[in-house]
Order: C-alpha cells, then sequence, then structure tokens
C-alpha cells in the first residue's frame, strides 16, 4: 500500500473522530435511548471502513440487553463491538485522558474504572447493576489486559457478578484480527501508542476484524467464576487458542497476573 493511501485514511480518521466529539457536545447527549445507538452504530461502521478494515460478524447476535465479554486487542475492539450492538463500555480509567477518542469515550456514557483500586471496581459493580436492571447493554473485557491477538488472557470474574445477581444473560464474543486471512498482531496496542497503532492500521492493506458471537450464557445457578470459565471456553475454541482457565483453582479465577511478555497492563 502506498503511503499516500495511509496518510489520506490516518487524517480522515482523525477528522472523523473530531467530528464525532461535536457531535457528541452538542448534538448526541439529548437525543432518545433507541436513536442514540442507531448514530452510534452507524458511526462505528463508518469509523472501521475510513481505516480500510473490513468489518464481519459471525454468529447470531442477542437482541434483548445482555452483557458482552470479549477478548481486547485494540481500540478498534470498540468500534467493531458498537458496530454490532451497541452499550455502555467498562473501560480503564486511563481511556479518559486519551486525545480525542477519550472525549468520544465520555460521550457514548462509558463507565471507567480503576482497576487497581478496589472501591472504584465496588463502585463501578452498582453502576453495572443499575444499568443491567434498566435493561441496557453493558461491554467489557474481563481479561483486564490488552493482548497481541494470538492468545486468550484468563478472565476475570468480579464485574461479571452483577450478571449473575440480575439474572442477565451473558454474550461471549471473540474478537480476531487478520491480515490477507491470516491472524496478525499489527492491530494491536498492546506495547504502542493508540495513534502508533491507528498509522499502522490505516498503512496495512487487507485488514479485517471478525467478530465470532457464541452462544448467550444463561447464569441462573451460577457463580460469577462458572460464567467466566464457561466463556472463556467458548471464546478460545472460537479463536484457535489454548483455554487459559483450564486447571485453574477458582480461588485464582479473579488474580490472572501471570500472562505472557506480549501483554501489558490496560
Amino acid at each position: 500500500m502506498s503511503k499516500v493511501v495511509g496518510v489520506f485514511r490516518f487524517v480522515a480518521a482523525l477528522c472523523f473522530a473530531l467530528g464525532c466529539i461535536v457531535l457528541v457536545l452538542l448534538y448526541l447527549q439529548w437525543v432518545k435511548p433507541e436513536a442514540k445507538r442507531t448514530i452510534i452504530k452507524s458511526w462505528a461502521r463508518t469509523f472501521i471502513r475510513m481505516i480500510g478494515m473490513r468489518f464481519t460478524v459471525e454468529g447470531e447476535v442477542y437482541e434483548d440487553s445482555c452483557l458482552i465479554v470479549a477478548n481486547h486487542i485494540s481500540f478498534v475492539d470498540i468500534f467493531a463491538l458498537n458496530a454490532m450492538k451497541p452499550g455502555r463500555f467498562i473501560a480503564k480509567s486511563e481511556i479518559a485522558d486519551w486525545p480525542v477518542f477519550g472525549r468520544i469515550a465520555k460521550g457514548v456514557d462509558t463507565l471507567f474504572i480503576q482497576r487497581r483500586n478496589h472501591r472504584s471496581i465496588i463502585a463501578v459493580n452498582e453502576q453495572i447493576s443499575a444499568a443491567l436492571m434498566q435493561k441496557q447493554t453493558i461491554m467489557l473485557f474481563p481479561e483486564g489486559k490488552t493482548s497481541i491477538g494470538v492468545s486468550l488472557l484468563p478472565l476475570k470474574a468480579n464485574l461479571i457478578e452483577p450478571a449473575v445477581l440480575s439474572a442477565t444473560p451473558v454474550l461471549p464474543v471473540a474478537i480476531c484480527y487478520t491480515e490477507k486471512g491470516q491472524k496478525t498482531t499489527k492491530a494491536s496496542y498492546a506495547n504502542i501508542s493508540i495513534f502508533k497503532c491507528l498509522w499502522t492500521i490505516c498503512s496495512t492493506s487487507d485488514l479485517a476484524v471478525t467478530l465470532k458471537v457464541l452462544p448467550v450464557i444463561d447464569v441462573r445457578g451460577k457463580t460469577r467464576h462458572e460464567v467466566a470459565a464457561e466463556a472463556a471456553a467458548a471464546m478460545s475454541q472460537a479463536m484457535g487458542v489454548p483455554n487459559p482457565m483450564l486447571g485453574q483453582p477458582e480461588g485464582l479465577h479473579h488474580r490472572c497476573d501471570a500472562v505472557g511478555a506480549e501483554q501489558k497492563a490496560a
């Protein structure tokens, strides 16, 4: 791919993102929820096309409100999930301070969490519970870390608890990135800045993101650890990678400290 195409995509993506901020401030916060979801879905699909990436959804998307759990590889994950089924994200608190994209995250009602702050987790769980009771769809990345896209990390169960308590179905989604049909790490921002990641994506041809939507999990009668283990089994199989939860004692399900060197804290 020529650098000219890459530069055009990069600049267009930034301009589009800035335009989204303006619309968030001047319009989006006053529209009705259903209209807001439709707008967000359209924006997300437009952004993915603008950066030159193909977008595909495999499987049946659950129509009602639910808790979506997915693996985390790239900032594009957020756009891809919103392009499939818009909802409220649970994100690390650092994202709120990102230039451009942090303001967009705030505008689409993202719930921010300080992952190492126990009180923050409790507060966010209360907000998740309230949102689920209002039949809102919530999305989270329960790995707690960003990977380069070639493995699945153990899923932390803490933030799944509100779904268990409210009997809200959990929808596992495996996010996969490919280049010319082969698994790639080029979409990951695990070890680089978000803008360098954006440039890599914009300057690479034949990139695609596929969301593999897996069977919804009925949480009734299950613990949060059992739900996390069931989601991990389905996601790892869909990704074609080892299940990271096998052989892990229940007491360690929420720790997940031993991860590969290719990951960084999210």
